[in-house]
């Protein structure tokens, strides 16, 4: 339609009679267009049914000049109806995309130049109106005209979204504007029949009914169209129109020889025109740099931000650089969410920022890391500050959220780089990391080589898990026994992985765990242990020895699969192994979204046999919700509540223990090295426990030949299901 189009505006260049009855014909049919557009794609807005009204009053005076063959009365009030209908298209649609009012510099010097512009035109019509002047209603529509058409350009450059509809009505608004602008300098509302001017009119009238046969026309006159703006700087482009509006006004005074105006007016207007652009130019500008050199979540220097205030910063009494990185946060946002992440991370901005005073910058580097510049002296006070009100927890709404935080410091030279101090200070804080976390440590020389290590282990860990053929050594499976307190007898075991590598030996799961989880490799990992473990108690099934259950750890990754369950299951078939002799441990440390598969999956193992431990009970985020949620049938009381056996820790063994007789679950006591707790537990009621009071973990083995060839398979654990706790 609109190829169809070029060839009738072509059509009517060549032959100057067909121009006024094709302008009658063209209004008529985009009315049928708009109709049918309206049927079809049913547009929730009134503008769409204003739009054909207003093309049905300008085809009719279409049709009366070309009967008349002059500019009747009545064809000059069709065109005023028309546009009186075009105003009320303009005030719905100014309607729709209505805004909150934004209270900013911004925002107010737009509507100043937008006011000024309108004060321009309205004292034009004013002077016009109130001159003796016989052609002022021709220079009042052609000023109107003017500013019609800066509005109309700094619509379209200031708005992203825009659909075809929408390029296709602008385009016809814009010709409409010229046509009449045309008429308008002429002295008349019309363009007498032929003339060239009536070529602008049958194209922007198609160009209208076009608009409405395309699907987003549904959308055309939507909010989310009018308010859906382009950056900063491209809408400030949008302003450059408005600055010509005075010399417009002025060009249309000299052609219709009506300048009412006094001759300091429009060149003021101008003036005051073109300096309101420049302080919005010069505002967008230093919102832009403020952007650029600031984090836009939390409002704190980003990098580009402190590049500036290193280069700046004094260097006469030293400088430092504090490197925080936040512990277990991608846990939260995977857990709650990302806009509780973005809560939490503002708390903790408030906190540094608390702890950070005056007397130094903080910044955000992106995700969970900050960076402090300071003073040498007062580094350490920043670091034990932080760190310090990271003791108390977080509250996002009803959650309460506890982080923890590792910082690596640096001290600047005279001549070292900002790359430089972030390296240094990037080492120390793995080396934090490396030591626990919860804690500060400045940067040494020495570290580099622990850092390099562990850089070196992360890529075999890698290779050691994607089962490449590198020499990176192996996974090795150790099992430590879990007893019965009052006799010592072994009930079971719990299988601990150890990684035996060609350079460093046996190495422990503080040593590479953490590796494994910074790389994402928690799933394979487990699949790996828990393939190994199944496929021993095969073969001990086999020789013939007792078949007592082994505990087997599952990361959060690995709980967050939903294909986990039908995996397990499969795994003890294939083997022929019942399900009975597989015991599962979940963590506090992993917290669990509620819409988490895990759930599902343990209630699935559960049924069919697989018990669920919760380890390291007692230090993690919700143990309650987890005994709620979760088919537990064994705590296991962490070492941290265990070794300390003071009064108030058998107090809080005492309650747990009592919890636990209410709930029918059973408790295990990890890390008892010593007859004085173990006997304290029994006291207490707790019935059986591991540590190296017992037995260290052992091989394959040695577990075998030390605790399965002596156990007696009489001790139940856990307690089948329905039998009592209470003793």
């Amino acid at each position: 339609m609109l190829a169809a189009t070029a060839v009738v505006a072509a059509v009517l260049v060549a032959e100057p009679g067909l121009r006024s009855v094709s302008t009658g014909c063209a209004g008529t049919l985009s009315v049928g267009l708009i109709v049918l557009g309206v049927v079809r794609h049913r547009p929730g807005s009134a503008s769409w049914p204003l739009l054909a009204l207003m093309l049905a009053f300008w085809a009719l005076s279409a049709v009366l000049v070309h009967v008349q063959g002059h500019i009747s009365s009545l064809a000059v009030a069709a065109v005023w109806a028309g546009q009186a209908v075009a105003t009320g298209v303009t005030v719905n649609a100014v309607v729709s995309g209505k805004r909150p009012v934004t209270r900013s510099l911004t925002a107010g010097l737009d509507l100043i130049i937008i006011a000024t512009v309108t004060f321009l035109v309205g004292a034009q019509i004013v002077a016009a109106g109130t001159s003796e002047s016989r052609n002022w209603t021709a220079v009042a529509v052609a000023s109107v005209d003017v500013a019609l058409l800066s509005m109309l350009v700094r619509f379209a450059v200031s708005r992203r979204a825009l659909g075809p509809s929408n390029v296709l009505v602008l385009v016809a608004s814009f010709l409409a504007i010229v046509y009449d602008l045309l008429s308008a300098v002429q002295g008349r509302r019309l363009a007498l029949p032929g003339e060239p001017s009536q070529i602008l009119a049958v194209v922007f009238m198609l160009l209208f009914g076009i608009a409405a046969l395309h699907p987003s026309m549904a959308r055309a006159f939507s909010a989310d169209t009018f308010t859906q703006r382009r950056p900063p700087s491209t809408a400030l482009l949008g302003l450059l129109p408005l600055v010509l509006v005075p010399s417009g006004v002025a060009w249309a005074a000299d052609v219709t020889g009506s300048r009412n105006l006094p001759p300091w007016a429009i060149p003021a207007a101008g003036a005051i025109i073109a300096g309101l652009c420049l302080l919005r130019g010069s505002d967008g500008l230093r919102s832009s740099e403020y952007l650029a050199e600031h984090d836009p979540l939390t409002g704190l220097a980003n990098r580009r931000g402190l590049d500036r205030a290193f280069d700046e910063a004094p260097r006469a009494g030293g400088l430092s650089l504090l490197l925080i990185d936040l512990d277990e946060f991608k846990q939260v946002n995977d857990t709650h969410g990302h806009n509780v992440g973005d809560a939490l991370l503002l708390l903790l901005r408030d906190r540094l920022v608390r702890a950070t005073g005056t007397s130094g910058l903080a910044a955000r580097l992106g995700g969970d890391e900050f960076v402090v510049l300071t003073q040498p002296h007062l580094a350490p006070v920043v670091a034990e500050r932080f760190l310090q009100s990271l003791r108390e927890p977080a509250v996002v709404g009803d959650l309460v959220l506890r982080t923890g935080a590792s910082v690596g410091t640096a001290d600047a030279t005279s001549d070292a780089t900002l790359a430089e101090l972030l390296t240094h200070a990037d080492v120390a804080m793995y080396a934090a990391k490396a030591a626990g976390g919860g804690r500060a440590l400045a940067f040494h020389p020495a570290m580099r080589a622990e850092v390099a290590r562990r850089f070196t282990l992360s890529s075999q860990v890698r290779q050691l898990l994607g089962h490449e053929t590198f020499d990176v050594g192996r996974l090795e499976i150790r099992y430590q026994p879990l007893v019965e307190l009052h006799s010592g007898r072994v009930i079971g075991a719990e299988a601990l992985v150890r990684w035996m590598h060609p350079e460093h030996g046996l190495l422990s799961p503080d040593a590479f765990l953490g590796l494994v989880n910074s790389n994402h490799l928690d799933t394979e990992l487990d699949a790996v242990v828990l393939n190994d473990v199944l496929t021993q108690l095969a073969q001990w099934r086999d020789q013939g020895l007792p078949m007592l259950p082994v505990s087997v750890n599952l990361t959060r990754d690995s709980l967050e699969d939903a294909r986990l369950a039908d995996r397990v299951l499969a795994a003890l078939a294939v083997l022929s192994l019942p399900t009975s002799v597989l015991h599962l441990e979940i963590t506090e440390h992993d917290q669990l979204s509620t819409d988490s598969p895990a759930q599902h999956t343990l209630g699935v193992l559960d049924a069919a046999g697989v018990r669920v431990y919760l380890d390291d009970y007692g230090t993690g985020y919700t143990s309650l919700e987890y005994l709620h949620r979760f088919p537990i049938k064994v705590l296991k009381l962490d070492r941290s509540v265990v070794t300390p056996l003071d009064a108030g820790q058998v107090h809080l063994v005492g309650a747990v223990n009592a919890m636990a007789v209410a709930l029918d679950l059973e408790i295990l006591a990890e890390g008892i090295e010593t007859p004085e707790q173990r006997d304290q537990l029994m006291s207490l009621g707790i019935r059986y426990g591991q540590g190296y009071l017992f037995s260290r973990p052992l091989t394959a083995a040695q577990y075998a030949q030390t605790a399965l060839a002596v156990t007696d398979e009489s001790v139940p654990f856990p307690r089948p299901a329905g039998e009592s706790a209470r003793r």
